[in-house]
């Protein structure tokens, strides 16, 4: 199994949260890439759609959860799901370590096999005859839905950290998330009691103090920062 190092794993994150790549470019579809490789009809057609993939980021949604099992590397947490990809049937697998990917998949309500959830992964190896995708490393988005919505999708539906509110009145700037939705339900109020600038003070607070909390929860899954506090020991 490749191995990445944990700098590698953070340009690949930062660059997801983008929507590109680590190398700049959109990243590709991987449900229309199993969906290519199971309607490859001959081993010449699979060597090109393979070689077209493999070793590379692909994102995909609507991954129906077959195994979810929780277990530990060398004392961290992490998860190993087997899940099904709706539109080719092809298992898709993958080992979860980051301590994001963790807590999204461990909030409440917990994933639990017969959920979805979306991901962006390296394609370590495929195997078109045994319907087998395995990806190596890999970051959950969200937890999805296990088919597309009929109409118009909105971000926010899926993804709590998509920006759903900007206020731009004040001294700063802020964009709040769909996580913090609750903050800005008084708006209005909120802005004639406190001002704009006093608007804009309050929900930066509030969203650093969430920050914060939210740091605190992830740095306990955090499989990096547990080996480097316990060689500190």
């Amino acid at each position: 199994m490749k191995h990445f190092s944990l700098r590698h794993v953070v340009v690949i994150l930062l660059s997801v949260l983008l929507g590109f790549s680590a190398w700049g470019v959109p990243v590709p579809n991987g449900n229309e890439y199993a969906l290519r490789l199971v309607e490859a009809k001959t081993p010449a057609e699979r060597k090109v759609v393979l070689s077209e993939g493999v070793g590379k980021n692909h994102f995909f949604r609507y991954l129906q959860v077959l195994e979810f099992t929780k277990s530990n590397n060398n004392g961290a947490p992490v998860i190993f799901l087997k899940t099904r990809e709706p539109s080719s049937g092809m298992q898709v697998s993958f080992l979860v370590q980051k301590s994001i990917s963790l807590s999204i998949l461990q909030k409440d309500p917990v994933t639990k096999v017969g959920d979805a959830v979306a991901v962006v992964g390296f394609v370590e190896r495929a195997d078109p005859v045994k319907r087998e995708i395995f990806l190596n490393p890999v970051i959950v988005r969200y937890k999805d839905l296990l088919a597309p919505k009929v109409g118009k999708e909105m971000l926010a539906e899926r993804d709590v950290s998509a920006i759903i509110y900007s206020f731009t009145g004040g001294k700063n700037a802020v964009n709040v998330s769909k996580r913090d939705e609750d903050l800005i339900a008084n708006e209005k109020e909120m802005i004639g009691k406190l001002g704009k600038d006093g608007w804009a003070e309050y929900l930066l607070a509030e969203i650093a103090k969430r920050n914060k909390a939210e740091i605190i929860e992830r740095d306990k899954l955090d499989i990096y920062k547990k080996k480097d506090e316990n060689s500190a020991k």
